[in-house]
């Protein structure tokens, strides 16, 4: 019996010599019944401890590939049936692809493959010295000294109801919490029943597709739109109808008369930035009581708001119940939490938290017991105030570096709010050519093309992010990046 080990670092040796042992049981090379090798001597032809043999020995015992029998030694497993081996063959190359699974997939399956989802949209982690990736806060800004005491009083004396199973919707000091927020800031109308928390935006999106959709239903979407969302209603086999919009947000009048649902970004368009009138606001809502649809409002970023007063809800002006509102702290606070919260009308409470209880149980209670706290105690909306002025000195330092590196041959639009811009980039030549050439110098930019499904922007828009980069990185990362333009005319 010949053993030889993979060169594999970070893996255990032990580990090593049990999947080469149980490898070669299984290629047919050690058959059942066949003695193998006394640790010592394995070990020292190997050159491993003897202690790594046995470890890897017992490891395979309990699989139950091996047995021992007392005095005699230890054999390869003589029951294992022929099915568990496999003729030994030549490795595959590793350039040839996997057999393909569509047969075993479920229309839903088939239907995330074949959409946007496995793209991973804009996300992944940062890779430039000058990053304008969109969606990622201020992390460094965030009071994690604050954060961490209350962590440690809800740990150091947890309530029973903390260690165990919660309440599916959130727990319900975390639920009051939010609504007495939302309504205070946002004009949101409800009680805490009505608030779930959910693990981000993205999965209230994927709630109401599956309580909502059926197959072939209609879902009106914004043009342009936020691709998750497109991607989460085309998945759960929704037939997507978008709708473009202008100054004044979505087109209501050229929405269809009958659709399932709408999805809207009324108070901060994602991601022109425009802001839906008070009249499309009332004509929307109409909308929805004649086609008997539901609106699902993401409110993704509207704690920033730099210019005039904030904006009430969407969700506020509904009094027939048509409006599922959604929101998230991800941006707000940290991406890494994975907090949102939807608010729906009583008569969806029970789909919602029975799909969810289906999903994933509930939110990790400890997070939810802190952020109550978090919430209760003033540091959410002190902190709000903090990052509102942060943000907008690093809008206003993107706005004046494009001033004064681009002039004229640059348009930057959607500065009212949020946490990005969209910006017009003239005489650049091809927009993907200029991404790859910036990214060279360090510049992380990103088109804005896939936000579009009907008319994507003629030439070069970009969607650019500025509240995770310092003023001094967007400073220069605008310098650098008008060099790049510079050299591409």
């Amino acid at each position: 019996m010949v053993v030889e080990l993979r060169d594999q670092p970070g893996v255990p040796a032990y580990q090593r010599l049990a999947e080469a042992i149980r490898d070669g049981i299984l290629d047919g090379r050690f058959r059942p019944g066949e003695k193998l090798p006394p640790t010592r001597a394995l070990a020292a032809s190997l050159r491993l401890a003897r202690n790594t043999v046995l470890d890897a020995y017992e490891q395979l015992l309990a699989e139950g590939y091996l047995t021992a029998r007392h005095g005699s030694g230890t054999f390869v497993a003589p029951d294992l049936p022929d099915r568990s081996f496999r003729a030994a063959s030549p490795p595959r190359p590793a350039a040839s692809p996997p057999a393909s699974m569509d047969g075993n997939l479920s229309s839903f399956g088939a239907r995330v493959v074949e959409g946007e989802a496995p793209v991973q949209m804009l996300r992944g982690e940062s890779t430039s010295p000058y990053e304008f990736r969109y969606g990622t806060p201020a992390l460094e800004e965030f009071p994690i000294d604050a954060w961490r005491k209350l962590t440690k009083r809800v740990l150091d004396y947890p309530p029973r109801e903390l260690l165990g199973y919660g309440p599916t919707e959130g727990l319900p000091s975390l639920r009051e919490a939010l609504a007495r927020y939302l309504q205070r800031a946002r004009g949101v109308r409800c009680t805490a029943e009505q608030v779930t928390i959910v693990n981000g935006s993205q999965q209230a999106l994927d709630l109401a597709a599956r309580v909502l959709i059926d197959p072939g239903d209609g879902v009106v979407m914004e043009e342009p739109c936020y691709p998750g969302a497109r991607a989460v209603f085309a998945a759960n086999g929704g037939h997507v109808v978008p709708v473009r919009c202008d100054g004044a947000g979505i087109d209501v009048s050229a929405m269809p008369p009958k659709a399932r649902l709408a999805y809207v970004t009324p108070s901060h368009q994602f991601p022109s930035g425009a802001v839906m009138s008070a009249t499309r606001r009332l004509d929307l809502l109409e909308w929805a009581r004649e086609a008997d649809a539901i609106i699902i409002e993401d409110d993704y970023d509207s704690e920033f708001r730099y210019e005039g007063r904030p904006l009430a809800a969407l969700q506020g002006l509904d009094d027939a119940g048509r409006v599922i509102y959604t929101g998230t702290l991800s941006k707000v606070l940290l991406p890494a939490l994975r907090l949102g919260y939807m608010v729906a009308p009583p008569q969806l409470q029970p789909a919602i938290s029975g799909t969810k209880w289906l999903t994933d149980r509930h939110v990790a209670l400890l997070y939810q017991a802190v952020l109550a706290l978090f919430i209760e105690e003033g540091h959410f909306e002190r902190h709000l105030r903090r990052m509102r002025k942060v943000y907008e000195q690093r809008r206003e330092a993107l706005m004046a570096a494009f001033d004064k590196h681009f002039a004229d041959r640059a348009s930057v639009t959607g500065t009212e709010s949020g946490m990005h811009v969209l910006v017009h980039i003239a005489d650049i030549g091809e927009p993907d050519a200029f991404i790859e050439r910036a990214a060279a110098q360090g510049v992380g930019i990103y088109s804005a093309r896939q936000y579009y499904t009907l008319d994507p922007p003629a030439g070069a828009t970009f969607l650019m992010g500025y509240s995770s980069i310092t003023l001094e990185g967007i400073r220069e990362g605008i310098r650098l990046l008008a060099a790049v333009a510079e050299r591409s005319r």
